[in-house]
């Protein structure tokens, strides 16, 4: 089997793609063939050594996408290393109340693909610009009083997929 890496991710406007390509660039840095798929193009996981799993949060769930892919793929993806990351603009203040929040977010992606025990966890923050979101979801945003911003760390994004790379066999 080769060292090919998957990062498949499902982004909603754009952040959590963007998270998923540094965190892939961060694997390729360290050695690894890697491809970076949204969600809905992973048809095949048999050329893949292991997988990074990623989701941006909205209203307090993951992107349908993800929770079809592990769906689809759960037995394969119960044979190889697993990474799973969640992107909320909950962690744009890492506290252990916020962590925890973060964490129940990845529930409905354990429940879709029990199978996998996953090697690591990323609780990443996110963005929110309001001119790549529903009117509606705008309202939603404004209701939790987020105000817009990019609370993205990259240094902490580059640490946790440099971080995997052994878990990786990298």
């Amino acid at each position: 089997m080769s060292k090919k890496i998957l990062v498949a991710y499902g982004s909603w406007a754009g952040s959590t793609q963007e998270i998923a390509e540094a965190i892939g660039q961060s694997l390729r840095d360290g050695g690894a063939e890697v491809e970076v798929l949204p969600a809905r193009l992973v048809k095949d996981l048999s050329p893949y050594h292991a997988a990074v799993i990623g989701s941006g949060i909205r209203v307090d769930q993951p992107h349908k996408a993800i929770l079809r892919l592990l769906k689809k793929h759960h037995k394969a993806l119960g044979q190889i290393p697993v990474a799973y990351f969640v992107v909320s603009l909950v962690m744009r203040k890492d506290t252990p109340i916020n962590r925890a929040e973060a964490n129940s977010y990845l529930k409905p992606m354990y429940k879709e693909a029990a199978e996998v025990n996953p090697v690591s966890v990323g609780l990443l923050a996110g963005k929110y610009d309001p001119k790549k979101v529903s009117l509606l979801m705008n309202w939603v945003m404004n209701s939790a009083m987020f105000s817009p911003g990019d609370f993205r760390d990259w240094d902490a994004i580059r640490q946790w997929a440099e971080s995997l790379r052994p878990l990786f066999d990298l």
